[in-house]
């Protein structure tokens, strides 16, 4: 998650199922269907987990809705577990697909939500026949987001399936906030009747018949936009592919930083194959989904092809034209012998395709143009680095028991990414960034209540430290952690009053004198030994024992999936740790002469540990 204008409130994810209350069409070329039912109040679920009470405060809140498969007589839908949900693995049937609330009535007990007629897929398809009567699943909203906060206007772009968000922004836009709209529909009678506020230009853009997906009307009429002075936030949706230049102008051409920027792909232009018995349904199993191929190329030598393209910059240099193999490599700054290697690969993956003598990326290629794609791929950023380092350390810790990462990098992992400046920047940014997600919910945990002085060890322990001060007007909060490290940290936050920052490490006796300490996914990247010894010696305080908290996931091996075990085995290769089980953290505990006073549920289903030496 990166750092935004607009602060996130993020609650319990939850699933209800609902009834449909009505059917209208708000355009030709725009269904609304009006849902409601009991379960939008609390309630426990049949799980027997506490399902929360439906919220939506932001106008671009997304929920998913479970759909029905031609091949199976019922939806396919995930559980209710504690703030989380339980998904079906492996389950052919399961479909759903992503919207938007257009309306959040709490009083009438409504929701409504507008599906774009174009084309054939699984969502408009259900839209085009649903009557009023029947259920369907939902599962979220899960967080929110308001308008952005310290901009001075707001850029917002978006095509028919933006529309829905935009409208509900424009009826709850801010008094006075300048800003500029623009909004893309197929023909001028989809045209809707929208409030125009004080201080907002609103465009429509028809493609007049033209197919979604398919023109620059969007990117065209941004770069003739007027550019107001002051901070602008841009906030722009639609179909994927036509983003990306839209992303790329506005990061690199008009220069905006991440904080000022939000580009979101709603769906994506792609080739839907109809059912052979109803041309208005798609064909399931004969439609490629985009999206999960690209992930299946994201092993082995793919895997690595993908990260060389995302490190040299291959997509943002094809990205205006088709260029030979010369052209390209002199635009990427590599050999052209070793790139026309690289492109010819690419082509056999299906991620370029030659023209002439010049070549340019697929669709399916194109996904190197999404930022976040982009970022997780680049071998010279955190993400493939850990990666890399788990792989290649991940023989040894199967066979041994502990990973060989010194073997290949000279130091151990810790030690390589705090040796290099801005991996150690990136790392730590990417924790901060990530604890926009529970930081705020885990200060306001009971584990806290009495606590005068607490010691943050561990991810995201500044954004932690913030967030407690934030909520406990008496606290003072000590962020420890290495020099390098502290750093940073000063830099990502304002100097605050009761935020202090003390360098020393988790393993070593602690000599601030607070009487809590917690510990923010430490023992996750230990191995069993020194999470003991971790454990004692945040419990063991100059004044006497001391209050020890644990923050962090746990492996349930009940719902957890490949992305869980991938990340546990990782962690395990690079650190002799993991994700542990319930089990295990008590195990850990019992070894350190801890007991488990409280244990809570916090945000997305981690976990709060509240330990006391044991009697």
């Amino acid at each position: 998650m990166a750092r935004s204008l607009r602060p996130l409130d993020v609650f319990p994810i939850t699933t209800r199922t609902l009834d449909v209350l009505r059917v209208a069409d708000v355009t030709p070329g725009m269904r609304r269907v009006t849902l409601g039912g009991a379960q939008l109040a609390a309630h426990t679920a049949a799980s027997g987990f506490p399902v929360a009470a439906f919220r939506s405060d932001g106008f671009d809140d997304e929920f998913k809705m479970v759909l029905p498969h031609p091949a199976a007589p019922e939806p396919v839908g995930p559980v209710q577990a504690d703030g989380v949900l339980t998904w079906p693995r492996g389950d052919e049937h399961l479909l759903f697909r992503t919207y938007t609330v257009r309306r959040w009535d709490a009083d009438a007990g409504e929701i409504d939500v507008d599906f774009v007629l174009h084309g054939v897929g699984a969502a408009s398809s259900w839209a085009r026949r649903v009557q009023p009567g029947e259920r369907v699943q939902i599962a979220g909203p899960k967080s929110s987001a308001p308008h952005p906060v310290g901009a001075d206007w707001t850029l917002v772009a978006g095509d028919e399936t933006a529309l829905p968000a935009i409208a509900r922004w424009l009826e709850n836009w801010p008094t006075g906030a300048p800003g500029q709209v623009f909004i893309e529909i197929g023909e001028p009678s989809h045209r809707q009747d929208l409030p125009v506020p004080d201080g907002v230009r609103v465009t429509w853009l028809s493609r007049d018949g033209a197919e979604p997906g398919t023109t620059s009307l969007l990117l065209d009429a941004l770069r003739t936009a007027e550019w107001w002075d002051g901070v602008v936030f841009a906030w722009v949706a639609g179909e994927a592919l036509t983003l990306a230049p839209i992303r790329r102008w506005l990061r690199q051409q008009k220069g905006l930083p991440k904080e000022q920027v939000e580009v979101t792909g709603y769906w994506r232009r792609q080739e839907v194959v109809v059912s052979e018995q109803d041309a208005s349904t798609p064909d399931l199993e004969a439609t490629t989904d985009a999206d999960e191929q690209f992930h299946e190329l994201s092993e082995v030598l793919p895997a690595f092809a993908l990260r060389v393209a995302a490190t040299i910059g291959l997509a943002e240099a094809l990205a205006a034209r088709p260029l030979t193999v010369a052209e390209a490599a002199d635009a990427c700054a590599a050999h052209p012998v070793g790139l026309g290697k690289l492109l010819r690969y690419l082509v056999a993956l299906g991620l370029a395709e030659g023209e002439g003598d010049q070549c340019r990326l697929t669709d399916l290629g194109r996904q190197l143009e999404n930022e976040e794609n982009a970022e997780d791929l680049d071998l010279r950023g955190i993400h493939a680095r850990r990666e890399l380092g788990g792989a290649l350390a991940l023989l040894a810790a199967v066979t041994t028991g502990r990973g060989d990462h010194a073997r290949w990098f000279g130091v151990d992992h810790r030690e390589h990414v705090a040796a290099d400046p801005a991996l150690n920047r990136q790392a730590l940014e990417f924790a901060d960034d990530d604890a926009g997600y529970y930081a705020d919910a885990l200060a306001r945990a009971s584990a806290f209540d009495g606590a005068r002085t607490v010691a943050v060890h561990g991810r995201a322990a500044a954004a932690i430290a913030h967030a407690l001060v934030d909520r406990r007007d008496a606290l003072e909060a000590i962020v420890v952690g290495a020099p390098s490290e502290l750093e940073v940290l000063q830099t990502l936050h304002p100097p605050r009053e009761r935020v202090h920052y003390a360098a020393g490490s988790a393993l070593a006796a602690h000599e601030h004198d607070a009487d809590a300490v917690l510990l923010s996914f430490v023992l996750g990247a230990l191995p069993a030994s020194d999470a003991v010894h971790v454990l004692r010696q945040a419990a063991d305080g100059p004044s006497g024992r001391r209050r020890v908290l644990v923050f962090g996931r746990l492996l349930d091996e009940g719902r957890a999936g490949e992305h869980d075990y991938e990340d546990d085995l990782v962690e395990f290769a690079l650190t002799g740790g993991g994700t542990r089980t319930l089990g295990e953290h008590r195990a850990l505990f019992a070894d350190a002469g801890l007991s488990i006073v409280e244990q809570s549920t916090v945000g997305w289903g981690d976990t709060l540990f509240t330990l006391r030496v044991a009697e």
